[in-house]
């Protein structure tokens, strides 16, 4: 490791010359920002490669002290990079809530909320290392809601609409990210506005709050920032099935309190039945909680960082659920609990194995993704490895963008020689056909692509965490990766087990869906907890 080492000396020497001045000046100076952060991500990168972070870590400690909470936060975000510090992210959360709860903040609401959606961002691609993710996931709640009250301190009182003059046909689906394309959950709201219409007899808006910051203007947070389709922008009106839906697109970037009052007025003039919000960290939905009924809904298995009048949640509540309802402001009997569902897109053709460059005699694993540069951790990688060793039959393809895929199998032979990276495909069903497993990396997301594995009846395993492990069930969980072997051999020479897996796989499939039942179960939940309440 003496070139690692030398390495990492050189780019800890440069970064604390580029800090010296005081962690807060790179805000202020653009390049001076991009250099040091630059610098902080390659050190990040020579940590990761096995470089001793001993002399990161006593520069670190050798910086002056923090002169003001803005240097503090700055500071926590460096040992998250840079040191994979699981106890940093949080720290620089509880030191920014702090700062903007108090009477002077050195934080503007935007710099605010930017942290919070870099750092979940983070966390969510393995950027960052939590070593206490309960306490995280309080802190981060803590921080929406310090937010969401200097929202309402910078808006005027409203009278919310009663019920009686509310418009029962009328839902509002709102979303913070909506373009056209690959992206699940706008397709999925694209379905479930169509459905409404078609199926419920509903009137429907379409709203994308377009809360993701459109630029980077904090540092150590990696450069985050999050799609906007500039087709969609001006568009008042969309074809949705051949159907004219309404709507409304706010410009790119930080919802300022004034954009987020004037949409909370449009909002009360339509007299809307419902807002259904999908998503999480969505402000003026918020905001229009006591307005009117407001029901937050996750495109996925966690409980949605909201403050709504109800929660549509894919799965049970568990015990650790209880501290973070209350932080919103909620109790169990404001959750309806229902099926999140898939509908399974069409084919556009069968591949063959010769045209994937996989042989035929291989167990053929799919690793599906969008964001597999970030969830094929090396770490994932090394289990890979381990299990084409110990069933050489084992063929992993990489469906999806990997950056890196040639540098992050070069120590690993038997995964080299038993593996490629194929690429984003829109036809995730067309290769489907053709695979027999699929395999889930550590991560919070990817429910579509595996319950489109269980709809082409292919077994879906994964960890017993994430949204994955709610979508595929308690029967495709594995303890660990190095289950995974042996039950691809047993998959392989048992076509017992392997009929009865795949039958399992469609029978999940079955439970999950229809989209139709998904929203009468979010309709008839909030119908009865409006009795109840």
């Amino acid at each position: 490791m003496a070139g690692g080492d030398t390495e990492l000396k050189g780019l800890t020497m440069a970064l604390g010359q580029e800090l010296s001045a005081g962690l807060e000046e790179p805000i202020y100076d653009a390049d001076r920002w991009m250099r040091a952060q630059a610098l902080a991500e390659a050190l990040g990168a020579a940590v990761a490669r096995g470089a001793d972070p001993t002399g990161a870590a006593a520069m670190l400690d050798r910086l002056p002290p923090p002169r003001n909470p803005r240097e503090v936060v700055i500071g926590h975000l460096i040992r998250a990079g840079v040191l994979r510090d699981g106890s940093a992210p949080t720290a620089a959360i509880q030191a920014l809530a702090d700062d903007i709860a108090g009477p002077n903040p050195r934080h503007s609401l935007a710099q605010a909320d930017y942290v919070l959606r870099g750092v979940l961002y983070a966390v969510w691609t393995n950027r960052m290392n939590l070593s206490d993710p309960g306490r995280h996931d309080l802190a981060m709640r803590r921080l929406w809601h310090t937010i969401l009250e200097k929202y309402r301190a910078q808006m005027p009182a409203r009278d919310p609409v009663p019920a009686a003059r509310r418009q029962r046909d009328l839902i509002v689906l709102m979303t913070g990210q909506f373009v056209q394309g690959m992206h699940q959950p706008s397709i999925d709201i694209q379905e479930f506005a169509s459905k409404l219409v078609l199926r419920f007899g509903r009137r429907v808006v379409l709203i994308n709050s377009a809360d993701g910051p459109a630029s980077a203007h904090y540092p150590y947070l990696g450069g985050f920032t999050s799609s906007a389709d500039e087709g969609l922008v001006d568009r008042t009106q969309l074809m949705i099935d051949r159907l004219p839906v309404p709507f409304i697109h706010l410009p790119p970037g930080f919802t300022d309190p004034a954009t987020a009052a004037t949409l909370c007025d449009r909002i009360l003039e339509m007299r809307p039945d419902l807002i259904l919000s999908f998503g999480t960290l969505n402000p003026v939905a918020d905001l229009c909680r006591g307005l009117v009924d407001v029901v937050s809904i996750p495109f996925g298995t966690y409980l949605p960082m909201a403050e709504p009048a109800f929660v549509a949640l894919p799965r049970a509540l568990v015990a650790s659920d209880g501290p973070a309802l209350a932080v919103a402001g909620l109790s169990p009997d404001r959750v309806a609990i229902i099926d999140y569902c898939y509908t399974r897109p069409a084919m556009d053709k069968a591949r063959t194995r010769a045209e994937l460059g996989v042989p035929e005699d291989a167990i053929l694993t799919l690793v599906i993704g969008i964001r597999l540069s970030q969830e094929v951790t090396p770490a994932f990688a090394a289990a890979l490895d381990a299990a084409v060793q110990a069933e050489p039959r084992l063929f992993f393809l990489f469906v999806g963008t990997l950056d890196g895929y040639e540098d992050l199998v070069a120590p690993l032979p038997a995964l080299a020689g038993r593996s490629r990276a194929h690429g984003f495909d829109p036809d995730v069903i067309g290769l489907l056909a053709v695979a027999d497993l699929f395999l889930n990396p550590p991560r919070g997301g990817g429910g579509a692509s595996a319950a489109y594995a269980l709809s082409s009846g292919v077994p879906a395993f994964t960890l017993n965490a994430g949204d994955v492990a709610t979508v595929v069930g308690p029967d495709f969980h594995l303890a660990g990766y190095g289950d995974f072997a042996p039950l691809a051999a047993r998959f392989a020479d048992d076509a017992g087990y392997r009929d009865a897996m795949r039958a399992k796989a469609r029978t999940r499939f079955a439970a999950i869906s229809s989209r139709d039942v998904m929203l009468r179960q979010i309709l008839d939940g909030v119908k009865a907890m409006r009795v109840k309440g």
